[in-house]
């Protein structure tokens, strides 16, 4: 889009910095949340409780957001040793998802209010705005549970199993690098081949249609 229609790349760029903002920085706060609250204070001591987006977006998972419509925040280091039971990893890295989930939730309370009241159009700026934020927090907290390395999905997997499989994820922790790499072109091809506008569509659209009743996207996502 950024070759095809600059302007628009634009204008998406400035509604994707409030949604980033707002939905990024809330699901790395939910990890840390939950990493102090079970008694590792790592997050803490590394400053991960608080909602200053410098402490948790990562630079290039902030870049690759205004052109994928989604991103990841900085590592977070955790010592699991330090926490109160051996599932507590893996609620660490599930808090993230579900504070994504419930922020999109509470997003589509003004969303619908909006679309009812007929008092603002599907294109103003205000509904953009919050459809952007809406969307952005849904594919966050849906993609983010797929079982691939630097995905919560497997570091809910590797905190559940882990030390019963060791050899498997040391193979894939292994190949890591290759599967990052074939993940992403398939996100960038795959529109391609479905003949749809994003992957991350099939994954949005089933949730819009939960939360919104329709699958409702933001104009030129």
């Amino acid at each position: 889009m950024l070759l095809s229609d600059p302007g628009r790349f634009i204008i998406n760029a400035l509604y994707l910095v409030p949604a980033l903002m707002l939905g990024l920085v809330a699901h790395e706060v939910a990890h840390a949340a939950v990493a102090v609250a079970r008694g590792d204070q790592t997050p803490r001591l590394d400053g991960r409780l608080s909602l200053d987006p410098r402490h948790h977006l990562d630079p290039l998972g902030t870049l690759v957001v205004f052109f994928i419509y989604f991103g990841w925040g900085r590592p977070l280091r955790l010592n699991p040793y330090r926490m109160r039971t051996s599932l507590d990893p893996a609620l660490v890295w599930l808090a993230g998802p579900l504070a994504s989930l419930l922020v999109a939730i509470a997003l589509s309370i003004p969303l619908k209010l909006l679309l009812a009241s007929g008092y603002v159009g599907f294109d103003s700026p205000l509904f953009q705005l919050i459809l952007v934020a809406f969307y952005f927090t849904v594919v966050l907290a849906v993609v983010n549970i797929i079982p691939i390395p630097g995905l919560d999905g497997y570091n809910i997997l590797g905190a559940l199993f882990r030390r019963r499989y060791s050899r498997f994820f040391f193979r894939v922790d292994a190949s890591r690098q290759t599967i990052l790499v074939v993940a992403v072109l398939v996100v960038l091809f795959a529109p391609f081949v479905l003949r749809s506008s994003s992957l991350f569509d099939l994954f949005y659209d089933p949730v819009s249609h939960v939360l919104l009743g329709s699958s409702i996207r933001p104009i030129g996502f």
